[in-house]
């Protein structure tokens, strides 16, 4: 009967316990700390969810997906210090964008500490390797998939490509002659939709393509290739200022309705360097009539050596102008080396790329990032260190109190099942007795 006694009392105090357990707030001053890696941390987070604790610590050696980063914010919402460090993570940024050319691509550019190398891949495979050069690196790519992945070390950035865009047709003015002929085939071969008016007569055209209003639903670009385009002018503003491209060529920047578009005037025109054409730099053989003075808002786009500008570029409006002072670059094409017509046809592209309207286009994606191949968390995030700052703050030196390993205190469980056996213990003493 002592021993019932003592084990009913020992049962009340054990429910008492058990409920004053349950239903008392932890401080942060009595929760346990505790550190885990990358490969325990999904055991802890579920451990550190259902247990209070005071302070956590995680460890990463790669960067994680946006499930760990968001799981380990809620746990510093609801009220524990949480602290991370990895010293492999080297912060990453990733950004897309659609090539204006109708052989497609996408420009990946790739922003990392300086000498860093980057790994650019998609689901089949890298594409190529980078090197960084003062705050990241850029690449052209014919991308065969929706995702892209760039690994700097084990911190991975990822994103889906998901627009493109409407390119339309390129308009070229000009005079029936060797360079017409070559910069509409370098364009078309390019694969450019190309219309075209050549003058052959003052009162005479060669047309390509149906005479239709000029305006960006059909077209992106014009080509001016010389002050055949003067009786277009007007039209040619017009376009420009709804968003239209124009690419004004020699002699074309000094027509007065295209040359209030123009980057700058013109300066004397020069012969180019004979001989030029077969070496390394072909353009230097061409003759060039710079821009003698750049508008307040153009910029240059390509020099040569005495810093004479041959290719500059500014908005007007909502378009873009690229004023271009060679002259017969289809001497360049005939005359220059082994892979002179891609090289011409390649610039050509670039020129007009530059200036043309192309609207981007959303496009659904139903791919999914896979795991590069030397076993670092994927993500498509673009900036997967700069998140998990923005999510859990910068990182920090593991505290002197977290431990690794699992939490070894009484759970909150324990005092109820005690309590449990001592009331079993009671009545099966009782029942030893004859008693119910």
């Amino acid at each position: 009967m002592w021993l019932e006694r003592v084990l009913r009392a020992a049962a009340i105090v054990l429910l008492a316990v058990g409920l004053w357990r349950f239903t008392r707030p932890v401080t942060p001053a009595e929760a346990v700390a505790e550190e885990a890696g990358s490969s325990a941390l999904a055991d802890a987070l579920a451990r550190w969810t259902t247990r209070p604790v005071g302070a956590v610590y995680a460890r990463f050696d790669s960067t994680p997906d946006d499930e760990t980063r968001a799981w380990l914010a809620a746990l510093r919402g609801a009220g524990a210090r949480v602290g991370w460090g990895g010293d492999s993570l080297v912060p990453t940024a990733l950004a897309l964008s659609p090539v204006r050319d109708p052989a497609g691509g996408v420009r990946v550019a790739v922003a990392a500490p300086a000498g860093s190398r980057i790994v650019v891949r998609d689901a089949l495979g890298v594409l190529d390797t980078l090197r960084s050069i003062g705050v990241g690196a850029s690449l052209v790519t014919p991308a065969s998939g929706d995702v892209l992945l760039a690994a700097v070390d084990r911190s991975v950035a990822g994103a889906a490509h998901t627009d493109s865009l409407r390119i339309g047709r390129v308009l070229v003015l000009g005079r029936v002659g060797w360079e017409s002929k070559f910069v509409i085939a370098a364009l078309e071969e390019r694969g450019w939709a190309v219309s075209a008016r050549l003058a052959l007569a003052p009162d005479r055209d060669v047309l390509q393509g149906a005479d239709v209003a000029l305006d960006t639903s059909r077209f992106a670009a014009v080509v001016a290739l010389d002050a055949s385009a003067a009786r277009d002018g007007p039209r040619i503003a017009r376009f420009v200022r709804a968003g239209g491209g124009l690419v004004v060529v020699g002699e074309a920047a000094a027509v007065p309705a295209l040359a209030v578009l123009a980057a700058g005037p013109l300066a004397d025109r020069d012969a180019g360097v004979v001989g030029a054409l077969p070496v390394n730099d072909p353009r230097r053989g061409l003759a060039l009539t710079a821009v003698a003075r750049l508008r307040p808002d153009a910029i240059a786009l390509e020099q040569r050596p005495d810093e004479s500008v041959a290719v500059a570029a500014r908005r007007v409006g909502v378009g873009r102008v690229v004023q271009v002072g060679y002259d017969d670059t289809w001497r360049w094409r005939m005359s220059g080396g082994a892979g002179a017509p891609d090289a011409h046809r390649a610039w050509w592209s670039r020129i007009v790329a530059a200036a043309a309207y192309a609207p981007g286009v959303a496009r659904s994606t139903s791919a999914t990032a896979s795991e590069p191949d030397d076993g670092a968390v994927s993500t498509l995030d673009p900036a997967p260190v700069a998140q998990l700052v923005a999510a859990l703050g910068p990182s920090s030196p593991r505290p002197a109190h977290a431990r690794p390993g699992r939490d070894t205190r009484l759970p909150h469980w324990l005092p109820f099942v005690l309590a449990a056996l001592a009331l079993l213990g009671e009545w099966a003493s009782r029942r030893l007795r004859g008693q119910r």
